[in-house]
């Protein structure tokens, strides 16, 4: 199979969103984070919010279309172990390491006086969950998230691969005919408006049970994209169309916000009108990811140097961005400037912050790799995952 340059470059481009989202978030009004600026500022809780639409989903569906591309040459026990050592292993490490300082600076900045980050280090080893503890995951969800749903996906994925299961997915997908999209945005849809947006999502793996089959409908239907080609070339033949419905669906949800008449939080409503109103949340976020994907395989489906080099780094950049980010943010929040100039630093210098430390203390170093789930080099030219 030819190598998809542009699913490298969706991978890299929504990692790097996440960064720009989570720099966002010490300055969004109406969202609680670990640490806040006093200032807060209603713009970067749009920018916030339309972001939130599509930067997760979007990274599961990429994650599902490189499950494909590893099924492919692998065998069950051969993937579940590269899972393990690609994902569990960095979670952990993250969980011990990456993860502390986070809440280390939210204890400080809520009013605690450790006298440095290795006199709170013991209150991580108690092993209490966070918040009221000081032992989590945090961002480091998605990958756990991301194990849970490769390994209990396996079955139906190796049932798709098989030449029964292919014919089956391909006969479904040409006679849906031009509704062929529909086919992977339905599930979410009846997913997502229906029960998903109705209940918080948690993020602690076990009291978040109408999210994982959100979030794994966008896994899911990424494999399904790789098994059956024709669904891209319908992705990019539409791409105009579906970018003009995801703008007209985002002016629409966003009329309703910014009048204070959401469906849902109207009295008295007619249900029917509450539940139109989450599933078109739901298209929203399929309409975005849809419409990337449409150009991107229309115009980034090509090679670049520094594609290469940004395959191996994005994963370990992912891991550390958000604790670089609270680090920095720590600080720069207190002082005095505008927003702006906070945001536009807190963002570069974490960028910046995050690739250094890839490329001087893991990059080099084998057992760093290992740990941050950085996949060797070897002679094929397999499309590296996450």
């Amino acid at each position: 199979m030819e190598r998809r340059h542009d699913i490298d470059w969706l991978r890299i481009i929504a990692i790097l969103l996440v960064l720009y989202f989570h720099a966002a978030m010490l300055f969004a009004a109406e969202s609680g984070w670990h640490i806040k600026n006093a200032e807060q500022s209603n713009l970067w809780l749009e920018f916030n919010f339309w972001l939130s639409r599509f930067r997760m989903p979007l990274l599961f569906f990429v994650s599902g279309y490189g499950t494909f591309l590893a099924l492919r040459k692998r065998s069950p026990w051969q993937y579940v172990k590269e899972r393990n050592n690609r994902l569990m292993v960095p979670l952990l490490f993250a969980m011990f390491v990456v993860v502390p300082p986070q809440i280390y600076f939210e204890r400080q900045f809520n009013g605690a006086n450790y006298s440095s980050i290795f006199s709170f280090y013991p209150k991580v080893l108690e092993f209490i969950p966070y918040p009221a503890g000081n032992f989590s995951w945090h961002h480091m969800w998605f990958v756990l998230y991301l194990f849970v749903y490769s390994v209990v996906c396996l079955p139906l994925f190796l049932y798709i691969r098989s030449e029964k299961g292919k014919a089956l997915a391909t006969s479904l997908v040409a006679a849906m005919g031009n509704f062929k999209i529909a086919l992977i945005m339905l599930p979410t849809i009846l997913i997502g408006g229906f029960w998903a947006f109705w209940n918080p999502d948690t993020h602690d793996l076990v009291n978040d049970l109408p999210w994982h089959f959100y979030w794994c409908s966008f896994f899911v239907a990424g494999y399904l994209v790789g098994a059956v080609p024709s669904l891209w070339d319908t992705v990019e033949l539409h791409r105009r169309k579906l970018l003009g419905l995801a703008i007209l669906c985002i002016t629409i949800i966003n009329f309703f916000r910014w009048n204070k008449i959401e469906p849902w939080d109207i009295e008295g409503i007619n249900p029917a009108w509450e539940y139109l109103g989450t599933c078109i949340l739901a298209a929203d976020a399929w309409l975005w990811l849809l419409a990337a994907s449409g150009y991107a395989k229309r115009y980034l489906n090509k090679h670049h140097p520094i594609i290469d080099y940004a395959n191996r780094a994005i994963y370990p950049f992912y891991i550390l961005h958000q604790t670089v980010i609270i680090a920095i943010g720590y600080y720069v929040i207190q002082v005095q400037e505008s927003i702006l100039a906070k945001y536009l630093f807190v963002s570069t210098l974490s960028l910046i912050g995050s690739l250094v430390i890839y490329e001087y203390l893991i990059r080099p170093f084998r057992i760093a790799r290992f740990l941050f789930g950085v996949k060797e080099i070897k002679a094929d030219n397999t499309q590296p995952q996450t």
